[in-house]
């Protein structure tokens, strides 16, 4: 007698590693999904902490005249001079220190395109210390 099919070991051991397989593959899509959008937040904050530098560098005046001794931020008091000033997001924005792509004129950096979260009330302190401008994103 001739068998001209598979037997439902041998269908049920090729479900199995397909199964075993979609769970990996499903499981590697998610890792690299994650990776993609960890790396577009840490690229907006770096637009927002360099917005934030240009800005400092431009007023040097502003931040030796209102600029705090010590950023919150920071556990202990600086030793050298540090002028530490908030400015938020927004700020940035409207004085074109960030730009963004927004094709319907809205200025917004939307940080998460997913959950639609917008970051434009968010704080970014700047400080001046020993000449040189740092920025840092409030989180």
């Amino acid at each position: 007698m001739k068998n001209n099919g598979f037997t439902l070991v041998e269908l049920l051991g090729v479900i199995t590693i397909l199964a075993v397989v979609t769970v990996l593959a499903s499981y590697s899509v998610t890792a690299v999904t994650n990776l993609i959008r960890r790396n577009i937040w840490n690229n907006k904050i770096t637009t927002i902490e360099n917005g934030a530098v240009r800005y400092g560098e431009d007023n040097n005046y502003r931040m030796k005249k209102e600029g705090q001794e010590k950023c919150d931020f920071m556990t202990e008091t600086p030793t050298e001079s540090l002028y530490c000033i908030e400015v938020s997001v927004d700020y940035l924005l409207q004085r074109n220190y960030i730009s963004t792509r927004d094709r319907e004129g809205n200025k917004e950096v939307m940080i998460n395109d997913e959950t639609k979260e917008v970051v434009n009330n968010h704080t970014v302190y700047v400080w001046l210390e020993n000449g040189n401008v740092y920025a840092k994103y409030k989180e």
